[in-house]
């Protein structure tokens, strides 16, 4: 067994080279409960992931093809590819990526050659010359700096002696002396291991010496330990079906590692600054996933977009912000029952609302937009020329009022209160007024008809503006449902501002929507659509070109996708409705099955902590509740299909039996059946541009 080659220490693109026999791989087998016999799912074929670090402005991207793109737009970026075997073949998207323990930002590559075994590791820590790397994992203490580390155990599976190699090639260097590689060949007896270790600075250093010996398995336990500690402080759900729980840790991985300096954004190397509309999940996914130090870090940023005029905004002319903004002030209140904090806030969010009350009033009192928003650009209903009336602005700004009187009404301004319901009454007539001259039975994207849908589905979700049992939601249900664009397409709503596209996250409006209004069944199909979209990493995209399995614009991991995605499974089995608390509204029949176990720990509500184990037995359900007690709901009850009913009363809790579900939806089910119509991954599709 020895070490033929390998390449000098440089500086960045030439990396902290290594090799040594540490026996990494099998430890990470056991730390990821062993590997599985069949290949992940992947939905998409540029599927795209991260390696990076809490609240750091930068990530390391990694491409479909398993290259990192090292750098950023200020300076050249670093590709680095990794090869293998005695050919040197290049990993590509062949080689499925999959996550340690199934959701820590800890990738892992396999891939083979005769055999021989390879098995690479790719993570961000701090760099090793930090003076205290505890802090530096949780926030850029020290600089924006960090490492990159990749790890590489090859093992002889065969009964004979095997060559074996690796190397690690890096092309594009930010500096002339940093392309190179690093190149390790071994000869390997049967059964024998060996590792390599490749350490990359995201941004250039002057000595690299200092961690040239660091010891790859300490430093993948700290960051192992850093990331199992934050999901330990906060909430922590658990259902039967491992992909779903994975992917709903994988989602508060993915909000963190995209904040940049408690600031929200929507995306790493991509949308890669603050919105309004994107930033609203998902500040609401680290409260309900109880971080709340991260979304109240989050808050300053919509503190600081509001304009002289009172309005909120981050993207130009589009007025949902304004009510989303006010939305999100409300929410966190609810979520902590921070009355200090909602005292220090209001006076913005009558600020907003002021302007809101005279934006309505702009329009002559004959003009059919009396009392609506004016007429403004709308990126997500795909009407850019600033032309017609956004239904959804309207809709985000009635719920952003509402949200103002009810601070109002918690802080004892009850003349304020009503004077905004009063405000919201009227608004609500303007809003009916202009649907009856519409002629249609639902709600259009715009007032003039115009546009795909978007921001006219939140009509029940995240806070009801309507009656549930409203007629016209039941139609806009329908309608997105089952005719426009002909319907959904694998469980998910037409998105037409480009041909052929679908819209995951945009399409949870619809579900939650379901939601609340009791179609348990539709929910449960949805969610499982939901997480098919998504890749063997849980990565979720923005917009969808289905017939090609591509995420738009190479927008993934998209962290507006994970949050809709984990907020989607929380209201499934813990919603607020009013005063109300509504448990396992839409979950699997399966879920609650003999010997089947959903747990839920430290849960942040409306009404405060709470926790709740139910256990599937041979006569039935049993449960277990700790209820919130900062602020008690007025009412409790639990959804349970018919043929799954408790096996003994809990105490306070009242039961809703509803009909079982007719189909049994599980993620294999949803897997099998996409594979029936999809075209195989790997074929090549003409014109096709090739992925990085």
């Amino acid at each position: 067994m020895g070490l033929v080659a390998y390449a000098a220490l440089a500086l960045l693109g030439s990396p902290y080279g290594l090799t040594c026999p540490l026996p990494v791989a099998t430890w990470l087998r056991q730390a990821s409960h062993g590997g599985q016999a069949d290949e992940p799912f992947d939905y998409f074929r540029n599927s795209w992931n991260v390696i990076g670090l809490k609240d750091y402005a930068r990530g390391t991207r990694i491409t479909p093809k398993n290259k990192l793109v090292i750098g950023d737009s200020t300076q050249k970026s670093a590709t680095v590819q990794i090869r293998f075997g005695r050919q040197l073949t290049p990993l590509s998207r062949k080689h499925t990526k999959t996550l340690l323990d199934g959701w820590l930002p800890v990738i892992l590559i396999t891939a083979k050659d005769g055999y021989v075994q390879y098995e690479f590791t790719l993570w961000a820590t701090p760099l090793p010359t930090v003076k205290d790397w505890e802090k530096a994992f949780d926030w850029p203490t020290e600089g924006e700096n960090f490492l990159n580390w990749i790890l590489a155990e090859v093992t002889n599976t065969g009964d004979t002696v095997t060559e074996a190699k690796v190397q690690v090639e890096r092309s594009g260097s930010r500096q002339k002396a940093g392309s190179g590689s690093n190149d390790f060949t071994w000869s390997l007896p049967p059964g024998k291991s060996m590792t390599a270790v490749v350490r990359i600075p995201f941004f250039p250093v002057k000595d690299a010496s200092d961690a040239a010996c660091e010891d790859a398995k300490l430093w993948l336990d700290r960051t192992v330990r850093y990331w199992r500690g934050i999901m330990t402080k906060g909430t922590h759900i658990e259902v039967p079906c491992e992909k779903a729980t994975q992917a709903y840790l994988a989602s508060h991985v993915c909000q963190l590692i995209a904040s940049d300096h408690g600031e929200i954004h929507a995306g790493e190397g991509f949308y890669d600054e603050f919105y309004i509309r994107d930033g609203a999940y998902q500040v609401m996914e680290l409260e309900e996933a109880g971080l709340i130090g991260a979304a109240r870090r989050a808050l300053d940023s919509y503190l600081n977009h509001q304009r002289s005029d009172g309005r909120f905004e981050s993207q130009k002319n589009q007025f949902d912000a304004n009510g989303q903004a006010l939305w999100v002030l409300w929410q966190f209140y609810k979520i902590t029952g921070d009355r200090q904090w909602l005292i220090k806030v209001y006076p913005q969010m009558r600020r907003a609302v002021e302007w809101m009350m005279k934006a309505r009033r702009r329009a002559p009192a004959d003009s059919p937009f009396f009392g609506l928003l004016p007429n403004a650009p709308a990126d997500g209903e795909y009407l850019w020329g600033g032309k017609h009336h956004i239904v959804g602005y309207d809709f985000w700004n009635l719920r952003g009022l509402l949200c103002a009187a009810d601070a109002a009404q918690a802080l004892g301004r009850i003349d304020e209160a009503e004077e905004l319901l009063r405000e919201a009454g009227f608004y609500r007539d303007a809003i009916d007024s202009a649907w009856k001259q519409t002629g249609l039975a639902h709600f259009p994207p715009s007032w003039e008809k115009a546009g795909t849908h978007w921001g006219n589905t939140e009509t029940l979700w995240p806070t009801e503006l309507f009656d549930r049992d409203d007629p016209r939601i039941a139609a806009l249900i329908a309608e997105v449902r089952e005719n426009f664009g002909a319907g959904f397409i694998e469980g998910t709503i037409r998105w037409l501002g480009h041909a052929d596209a679908i819209h995951p996250y945009m399409s949870a409006y619809t579900t939650m929507a379901s939601l609340v209004r009791g179609e348990h069944e539709h929910v449960v199909e949805d969610f499982y659509w939901y997480l098919l979209h998504s890749t063997a990493t849980h990565a979720f995209p923005e917009g969808i070109y289905y017939k090609r399995r591509f995420a738009w614009s190479d927008t993934i991991p998209h962290p507006t996708g994970a949050s809709n995605y984990a907020i989607m499974l929380r209201h499934m089995l813990v919603h607020e409705r009013g005063d109300e608390l509504h448990l396992l509204m839409a979950v699997p029949d399966w879920w609650l099955a003999e010997g089947k176990e959903i747990r839920i720990e430290r849960a942040p509500t409306h009404f405060g902590l709470m926790s709740l184990q139910v256990t599937g037995t041979e006569k039935g359900v049993q449960v277990k509740l700790d209820p919130p007690r900062r602020q008690p709901p007025k009412r409790i009850f639990v959804y349970l299909p018919r043929s799954r009913q408790l096996v003994e009363s809990v105490k306070g809790i009242e039961v809703v039996v509803r009909s079982d579900q007719k189909n049994h939806w599980d993620f294999p089910k949803v897997v099998r059946i996409y594979r029936e119509s999809a075209a195989p991954l790997f074929k090549q599709i003409p014109g096709l541009v090739s992925l990085p």
